[in-house]
């Protein structure tokens, strides 16, 4: 379905709102203590205590459920940097958007396991979070944090693992994913994004780069679904640029297009700078435009 792949189960829910373009991004902070080689989350973000919606820079946490309506979402993806470390204000940000939204508007966030601590997760598991996602990749990381996933899911949380797919290591992270087993009901392996931040990283570990993914990403990720003991999701680099993005583009250019603008599947919009609707046979001098974030492409 939309390029991915599913072993054993359906998708979580939060998989099935993102493949639908129904998820707005929330990148709730740039702030991480950990430096993962694979991160791909670029130098203007990382390490700053910064917030974007859909890319949009927000000063004001008051100011998120606009953007969100913007995009027509049923639901928000809370990333970072690592959205534990400002525990308190994801909390915040989603009683606002419950508030404005109702109980059904979907959360889910991520956070690593090794950045969950006694008071972060007392935090997030008295918000109003939906769904923990935890980023794993060794057994040993597990260690001792087991409390941490009993106090979430206790609370209410749905929980999953989000792992990457990292060639040479389906094993070690197959054996993370099922050291969480008991906790979680699902897990999300993606596909290794490829970013000017990472590249470099990428390269220095002996991976190898074929576009805007690592050579053998996917293959791993398949064999790291057939060791797992839950079900298993693969969310492809395709998926993400065509899929995800594309269907979040296309759903806010419906919500904001004026009367004489014209939608396409792609989520570009065509207008006639006289005023005429694109489709009409007044019609006459037709421009594109593409909005992603703040920036606005148009010829």
């Amino acid at each position: 379905m939309y390029y991915n792949m599913v072993f054993r189960g359906g998708f979580a829910r939060g998989c099935e709102l993102c493949l639908l373009g129904a998820k707005s991004v929330i990148f709730i902070t740039g702030l991480c203590p950990l430096s993962c080689f694979y991160c791909p989350v670029g130098a203007e973000r990382f390490g700053r205590d910064v917030v974007y919606v859909n890319d949009v820079p927000v000063q004001r946490l008051e100011d998120i459920p606009k953007i969100v309506a913007e995009y027509a979402s049923d639901g928000a993806a809370v990333t970072g940097g690592d959205p534990s470390v400002v525990a308190e204000r994801v909390k915040v940000v989603a009683d606002i958007l419950k508030r404005e939204f109702g109980d059904g508007f979907h959360i889910h966030m991520y956070t690593h396991i090794l950045n969950l601590n006694g008071k972060r997760v007392g935090i997030l598991a008295s918000s109003r979070v939906d769904e923990v996602r935890i980023h794993i990749t060794s057994r040993g990381q597990a260690a001792g944090r087991e409390k941490y996933l009993k106090a979430l899911a206790a609370a209410g949380k749905t929980l999953g693992a989000e792992v990457p797919a990292l060639p040479g290591y389906e094993r070690e992270i197959a054996d993370a994913v099922n050291a969480l087993a008991p906790y979680i009901s699902f897990v999300n392996i993606n596909e290794l994004d490829v970013s000017e931040s990472n590249v470099e990283r990428l390269r220095a570990a002996g991976f190898r780069v074929e576009g805007l993914n690592v050579a053998g990403s996917l293959e791993a990720a398949r064999k790291i679904a057939e060791m797992v003991a839950v079900p298993a999701h693969v969310c492809t680099g395709r998926s993400k640029d065509i899929v995800q993005i594309g269907s979040r583009l296309f759903r806010h250019a419906m919500a904001t297009a004026a009367p004489n603008e014209y939608v396409r599947d792609d989520g570009a919009v065509y207008y006639d700078e006289g005023g005429a609707h694109p489709r009409s046979l007044k019609a006459s001098n037709i421009k594109i435009r593409l909005t992603v974030g703040t920036k606005k492409l148009e010829i």
